[in-house]
């Protein structure tokens, strides 16, 4: 495991070893996060940040494709589908004579 001790200046601030920094892909316009675990900080870089408004595009997407497939059945659908079992069943009988 790498280890490294470090300090942070006056105002918290950090610095990341260069090889950690090229281990990581870290370079200057890298977003980190940062998760607080018991007693430490675990840090690591974003590869990808979804904003709010990609989040809202890709649900409406979602939503879109999926439309209907929670709605209760009408009477007519229900209908329809158990003719089509029953055809099915009749086909199955015919097959095994």
């Amino acid at each position: 495991m790498n280890t490294h001790i470090a300090q942070t200046n006056i105002k918290g601030q950090l610095v990341i070893p260069k090889k950690m920094r090229d281990k990581l892909g870290i370079k200057p316009t890298v977003q980190l996060q940062l998760v607080l675990k018991e007693a430490g900080i675990f840090i690591q870089p974003v590869k990808e940040i979804i904003t709010d408004n990609v989040g809202k595009e890709s649900y409406l997407a979602l939503l879109k494709k999926t439309q209907g497939s929670w709605q209760d059945q009408t009477d007519v659908q229900k209908a329809r589908d158990k003719k089509k079992l029953e055809l099915q069943a009749s086909r199955k009988r015919k097959q095994t004579w």
